[in-house]
Parts: structure tokens; C-alpha cells; sequence
């Protein structure tokens, strides 16, 4: 017997997966749009995080360490107001902790092959491919940077889209049984 909540619901579910492509074909061929809305993006995630920490610190339900979530919080609402004005310094700081993050990993991975008996080939070539790809997002010019970001983005979208399109065919699929 048909579902009919199945029957209707695929297709919203659907068109969200291609609008979730279109974004990431978007993210893809416009770096700078991407860089800018990231930035926004980070500041907004900012602004929230320093109102509710201060709003921690001031309530009384907070006991312990109250001048250290207020601090966050003041500090979090700097860095929300500067990266508002400069959401591209914004987007670029990301991409240089993702750089920092990949090539301290990698140097850790390499360590952690030569100590291991097992996956070591594997574990050297991951290593070594965090490294290198950490140290050229580190040590890239801004317009590298913001292209590894759409890049990023971009990918992300389109796997996420595409996997809605699939679940999107397969509550088709259930809801005709």
C-alpha cells in the first residue's frame, strides 16, 4: 500500500537536492561570493557564540570562572564586529587554521608511520599529502586561498545535493510500494 506522505514528500526533498547543487556549482565558480558569505557566516557564528557567553557569565546560574565566559564573549564579539567589516579576513583565517591543522597533522602522521608495523606506506603517503597540501594553504596568496575555500564549499554541496537527489528516488521508490 502507498505511502502518501512518501508519495509527496520525495519531491521537496528533491528540489532541495538540486538547489543544494546549484549553490555548490555557485561556490565553485564564484571563490570571491564564497569567501564573502563564509565570512559573514563565521561573523554571525561569532556574534551568537559572544552574546550567549556573556549571557553565561552574567547569569546566576554561573558559579565557577564567570569573568572567563565573559571575556570569551567580548572577545568573541570583537572578533564578530571585525570579520563584519573584513568578512574576506574572515574566510582567509579559516583557510589558514585548515592549512596550520593539515600540516601539523601531517607531521604527526609521518612520525606515526615510521613508529607503526602496520598501514605504514599508507599512513606515510597520507602524511605526506597533509603536509604538502597544508604547507600551500598555508603559505598560498589570498586568491589561493579563497579558491581552496569555494573548492571546499563547493564539493560539500554537491556531495550533499547529489545525496538528496538519491534519497529523494528512494522515498519514490518506497512511497509506490
Amino acid at each position: 500500500m502507498a505511502d502518501p506522505a512518501l508519495e509527496t514528500s520525495w519531491g521537496w526533498v528533491l528540489a532541495y537536492g538540486l538547489l543544494v547543487i546549484l549553490i555548490g556549482v555557485f561556490a565553485l565558480l564564484n571563490p570571491i561570493a564564497t569567501g564573502f558569505a563564509t565570512g559573514v557566516f563565521l561573523a554571525v557564528a561569532l556574534l551568537i557564540y559572544g552574546i550567549l557567553a556573556i549571557a553565561a557569565g552574567l547569569s546566576s546560574l554561573s558559579r565557577r570562572a564567570r569573568w572567563i565566559e565573559i571575556l570569551l564573549g567580548v572577545l568573541s564579539l570583537v572578533a564578530a564586529a571585525i570579520t563584519f567589516f573584513n568578512p574576506f579576513a574572515g574566510a582567509l583565517t579559516l583557510v589558514a587554521l585548515i592549512g596550520a591543522w593539515l600540516l601539523i597533522i601531517g607531521v604527526f602522521e609521518i612520525v606515526g608511520a615510521f613508529q607503526s608495523a602496520h598501514d605504514r606506506g599508507w599512513r606515510l603517503l597520507l602524511g605526506v599529502l597533509d603536509t604538502v597540501l597544508g604547507g600551500l594553504i598555508l603559505f598560498s596568496d589570498p586568491a589561493t586561498g579563497l579558491a581552496f575555500l569555494a573548492l571546499a564549499v563547493g564539493l560539500s554541496f554537491l556531495l550533499r545535493g547529489t545525496f538528496l537527489i538519491i534519497l529523494a528516488m528512494g522515498l519514490r521508490r518506497i512511497g509506490k510500494l
